[in-house]
């Protein structure tokens, strides 16, 4: 499992949420993801969770819709000053 980018510096930066597109996942794994920009790797963005999204492969959102994903969301509400969030259970 990716590592969790879990940054102390806020959530303060441009974001933007997304999902896998149907077919290129299985549907139990089109969760909605935190993705935060501008992206450090050309063409590929890097969800919160460690997900890896890239061109063609991702449908944008303009508002949280369908499943979010769990571990974007305990990120970033610990990103905008949530604190009392305990840290998520390790499967």
């Amino acid at each position: 499992m990716p590592e969790v980018r879990d940054e102390s510096e806020g959530l303060n930066g441009t974001f933007v949420l997304a999902r896998p597109r149907p077919g290129t996942v299985g549907e139990t794994q089109r969760v909605a993801h935190v993705f935060p920009l501008p992206a450090e790797r050309p063409g590929v963005l890097v969800a919160y969770c460690g997900f890896e999204g890239r061109r063609g492969e991702l449908d944008l959102l303009d508002r949280p819709v369908g499943m979010p994903c769990e571990r974007c969301l305990v990120v970033a509400a610990r990103r905008a000053g949530a604190g009392s969030i305990p840290n998520q259970r390790r499967n």
